[in-house]
């Protein structure tokens, strides 16, 4: 119960899930490690379960809870186009439809060559799209399971003619424990418009760091109110460093711009959010073309409010 500015002041007092755990900044990283054995095609390892800094009463798709479900209508050996959106404050989710499998065909509105996936992972303001055969006639639980907690927001899939009772609210769909989709796996596609390939023209380091007890969140040593905004210059191929000094994934959001995530195959996916995981080191290379000062910054709103945001000016 409260408002968000009640969250953040319990938040700032230590009242986070994760300012509960011990000092995990000796942590053998092998503890981030799945514990479902799920890998990505080139083995990366699928990003922990963290503890998120809110868990909620009750997680919604369209404004609806569980027990009020939405239903989504198809008919047999239709192709539904699907685009999840995560517009929360500080929640992660696992997003999986019982029965079918997600052809995932834009990441952040940008296109990418089309990639199968059984669950999909969006940080808080990523968006994907993804395309649905309707082959399985019935009624069917499209799942998010918010990370972290045993928390379930859904909506049902029911086919024309099916009259059969939905799901239980709390069903969790057993792909949500199949193949994770991962940056590793996505690849843009030629109209994507992705930056060159060549070195970039400014490196700029960007290091995450956060301290739970005081919840205090920083980009490069320094919070919102006190920090200097990063100059780059027009027109340039820019490359920005991030280096996550946190146990917590930050979503990073770059406004006014897309980015190239570096994903090892020098076609990874055109973005404007990317999830930064825990201790993680990660590149994302974007042209500087659109003059003027923008907004940059953790889209956990809560981490946002603590400091973790900048402005990067573009001459």
């Amino acid at each position: 119960p409260g408002t968000p500015e009640d969250a953040f002041e319990t938040l700032k007092s230590g009242g986070s899930a994760m300012s509960d755990m011990e000092d995990m900044s000796d942590m053998d990283m092998g503890g981030i490690e799945d514990t479902s054995g799920m890998s990505g095609e080139s083995g990366d390892v699928v990003p922990a379960e963290w503890p998120p800094d809110l868990v909620y009463p009750m997680y919604l798709v369209n404004g609806k809870p569980a027990e009020e479900a939405e239903e989504f209508g198809v008919r047999q050996g239709d192709r539904v186009r699907l685009r999840f959106i995560n517009p929360s404050a500080s929640t992660i989710y696992r997003v999986a439809l019982e029965g079918h499998r997600m052809t995932v065909t834009h990441t952040d509105g940008q296109p990418v060559e089309p990639v199968e996936a059984g669950v999909i992972r969006i940080g808080m303001g990523e968006r994907y799209d993804v395309l649905v055969g309707a082959d399985n006639h019935g009624v069917w639980q499209l799942a998010a399971q918010a990370e972290g907690t045993e928390g379930i927001a859904r909506a049902i899939l029911r086919y024309e003619g099916s009259s059969g009772e939905p799901p239980p609210p709390d069903r969790k769909p057993p792909e949500l424990e199949g193949r994770m989709l991962l940056y590793s796996m996505l690849e843009a596609t030629p109209e994507a418009n992705a930056p060159p390939e060549e070195e970039p023209d400014e490196v700029v380091p960007v290091t995450l760091e956060g301290d739970e007890e005081r919840y205090v969140w920083t980009i490069n040593g320094e919070v919102f109110s006190k920090a200097d905004e990063i100059a780059v210059g027009r027109d340039r191929h820019v490359r920005f460093e991030f280096e996550n000094k946190t146990m917590m994934p930050h979503p990073m959001h770059l406004h006014g711009h897309f980015f190239r995530v570096d994903n090892g195959t020098d076609r990874g996916p055109m973005k404007d959010t990317v999830l930064v995981e825990p201790m993680q080191r990660l590149n994302i290379d974007w042209v500087s073309n659109n003059p003027g000062g923008w907004a940059f910054h953790c889209h956990n709103v809560y981490h946002q409010e603590a400091g973790m945001m900048r402005v990067v000016r573009v001459a």
